[in-house]
């Protein structure tokens, strides 16, 4: 794992890669706290942190997508997949170097708070809160954009899906809105993410046997869960889609009050990206 990480470190560290995702978001929350902090005189980072959330458009496509699409590409995937270091190191590795180039800027973010203290400010516990909900988000999407990055060879399609995946998670609240609660609307929209869930088992596996069965297994449960009880699909919608709010558990996070509930949330999609791009390698090592 060690040699892997060294490796990832000096590849983000020599090109343009680690460059500009340093440099988008020292940029992105240097401005951000001029804004608000020095120029209108805010005395917590709350409303900096929040906006700079921006930068994830950037920063998350940048140094995820080429983790493992571009090892396909170039076909030195086989060298990895046959190395000595097991799959979880591999992954572990490349996984910890897109973090630590991601806290670069964090730790600097950490040297707003001392600035702000300096003129007076009282709220450092809660700056702090609001970097490690910001820190803890970014190492969310970067482990989803690792997994995206495991299931495509191009590194164009990765990065369009991670951005996807960034703008439907940041703007899920205000979908909401939108989506009705109806039973039978509940229905189609689990249906349609059954047919994803479908799609996701065939990117995985290059199997369409697998990928059909898989989906038509949920579609009919669910139309069969609907024919008997057709009142537990109301609401269901929300339900569903509030496992893909990141905006709503980031500002409950960095709102000032900490809750375990909002940390094990963002947790959860890191151990599920990096399982996932496990069984992505396991998949690649036996086709």
């Amino acid at each position: 794992m060690t040699a892997v990480y060294r490796k990832e470190m000096r590849s983000y560290l020599t090109n343009m890669t680690g460059a500009v995702a340093v440099a988008v978001m020292l940029l992105v929350t240097g401005l951000m706290f001029r804004y608000y902090n020095l120029y209108y005189g805010l005395l917590t980072l709350h409303y900096a942190i929040s906006n700079s959330a921006l930068i994830f458009y950037i920063v998350v496509p940048v140094l995820s997508m080429r983790v493992f699409a571009e090892e396909r590409r170039n076909r030195t995937d086989q060298l990895l997949l046959t190395s000595p270091c097991s799959l979880t190191e591999i992954v572990a590795g490349k996984y910890l170097a897109l973090i630590s180039v991601f806290a670069i800027p964090v730790v600097v973010m950490c040297f707003f708070p001392l600035i702000m203290n300096s003129f007076g400010s009282e709220t450092l516990l809660w700056d702090y809160l609001c970097i490690l909900a910001f820190f803890v988000m970014g190492c969310a999407y970067l482990a989803v954009g690792m997994f995206i990055s495991s299931c495509t060879e191009n590194v164009i399609i990765a990065a369009v899906l991670c951005i996807l995946f960034v703008f439907l998670t940041q703007m899920m609240s205000g979908i909401f809105t939108i989506i009705s609660g109806g039973a039978l609307q509940s229905l189609l929209f689990l249906l349609v993410l059954a047919l994803l869930c479908g799609l996701l088992m065939y990117f995985m596996t290059k199997n369409a046997l697998v990928g059909t069965a898989v989906g038509a297994a949920a579609a009919l449960a669910l139309l069969a869960a609907y024919y008997f009880r057709p009142s537990w699909f109301g609401g269901r919608t929300e339900s569903v889609l509030r496992i893909f709010d990141f905006a709503t558990h980031f500002e409950d996070f960095a709102g000032g009050s900490f809750s375990l509930t909002n940390l094990l949330f963002f947790i959860s999609y890191i151990a599920a990206g990096v399982i996932l791009t496990v069984q992505s390698l396991l998949k690649r090592r036996w086709s």
